[in-house]
């Protein structure tokens, strides 16, 4: 009776197991259209998600479709001739992108310049002694950081076309700090700008995660 017991339990949690796994893979199909302010279709925008560059491009009407993950948090258009979008994935299964007026133009290299592609950027062993105050040297020595006054954003980590933010977690020599005002340049390392790593830190590494290193 108590065997058949147990193998009742190990059949439960081995179906429950494999259910939450094909969960975890679970991938949907996302579409839209890409188009300028004028509602012209924009063909051969590159579709980026999490800030990770994918195959998939707009057609000559403007229609992208990608498959995506429910664990997904961003998804990116990149217009050599129209600059990027970034607008927060929360499982909708349509994103259109509707390009501005005012919108830049970007080359490959300066879209690639802030951030877009890797998971992390980093410098190490960089002498910022010259720099004014630490909001000062994110914004000159990180492009794929927007900075304004001591408010912090990583490009293409839980950002809105709305212009809605998500801000990032600092991590200074292994901890959690929630202000990094007080260092000095002069004292610093390293630093190194992680996109959002939820499975890691939780929903607080949804907008990216600023790792500091400080001299000994």
């Amino acid at each position: 009776m108590n065997l058949r017991f147990l193998l009742i339990l190990v059949f439960i949690f081995y179906i429950t197991g494999v259910d939450s796994q094909s969960e975890a893979v679970k991938k949907v199909e996302l579409t839209g259209v890409v188009t300028d302010y004028d509602n012209k279709p924009i063909k051969g925008a590159r579709i980026f998600v999490d800030s990770l560059k994918t195959k998939v491009k707009t057609n000559k009407k403007g229609i992208y479709k990608i498959k995506v993950s429910q664990k997904n948090r961003v998804i990116t258009v990149f217009s050599v001739d129209h600059g990027v979008i970034d607008i927060d994935y929360t499982g909708q299964n349509k994103i259109n992108f509707i390009f501005p007026e005012n919108t830049r133009s970007f080359s490959k290299k300066e879209f690639s310049d802030l951030g877009y592609g890797t998971s992390s950027y980093d410098q190490n062993e960089v002498d910022y002694s010259s720099y004014t105050d630490i909001f000062q040297l994110l914004k000159t020595k990180f492009p794929n950081l927007q900075v304004v006054g001591e408010t912090i954003r990583i490009r293409g980590t839980g950002t809105t076309i709305n212009g809605g933010q998500t801000p990032p977690l600092f991590i200074v020599n292994g901890s959690q700090v929630s202000n990094i005002a007080s260092i000095s340049p002069s004292d610093i390392k390293s630093i190194k700008i992680e996109r959002a790593n939820t499975s890691l830190y939780g929903s607080q590494g949804a907008g990216g995660i600023i790792k500091i290193k400080l001299k000994e």
